[in-house]
């Protein structure tokens, strides 16, 4: 009988088989600089993106810098990093649930509350990790901007 482990790799190895046969817009011509335009929206400011001046939607932005070998490196990293962001950010609010019922739970008559202490740390771990992975996942696309402008420089 063939052993989970087996089958678990081998479907892992067919999803990343599968993922690389995954190509992006090839219809992406690299012609000029992608700029960002602030608009303020309501006291909000919100970038968007212009390319020879005409507003372009994010997907085509992405297309273009998935075209260019560099920029496409780094909008992998942002995107693994956007990933560990929201993994992160889960993270934090189950420990935290869980802190707070172990605190509800452990305020009776023994005061126990070593596992609210726990799951507070934790949820503070999270937090940090959250706020680093957010940070380096905008560095990176920042980064890809940044590459795909400099070949037109």
């Amino acid at each position: 009988m063939i052993r989970k482990s087996v089958i678990t790799t081998i479907l892992t190895l067919a999803s990343f088989i599968a993922m690389a046969q995954d190509k992006p817009n090839s219809n992406a011509k690299a012609d000029s600089v992608i700029k960002q335009v602030p608009t303020e929206i309501i006291g909000h400011t919100q970038y968007n993106y212009a390319i020879n001046g005409k507003k372009q939607t994010s997907e085509d932005v992405k297309a273009r810098l998935y075209a260019y070998a560099p920029s496409k490196a780094e909008l992998l990293k942002s995107s693994r990093q956007t990933s560990l962001y929201g993994l992160s950010v889960i993270g934090f609010g189950i420990s935290g649930v869980g802190a707070t019922l172990q605190y509800i739970d452990g305020s009776g008559p023994h005061h126990n509350l070593n596992g609210a202490y726990v799951l507070t740390g934790a949820a503070t771990a999270f937090v940090i990790s959250s706020i680093f992975h957010g940070l380096s996942a905008k560095h990176h696309s920042h980064k890809a901007l940044a590459l795909y402008n400099q070949q037109y420089q």
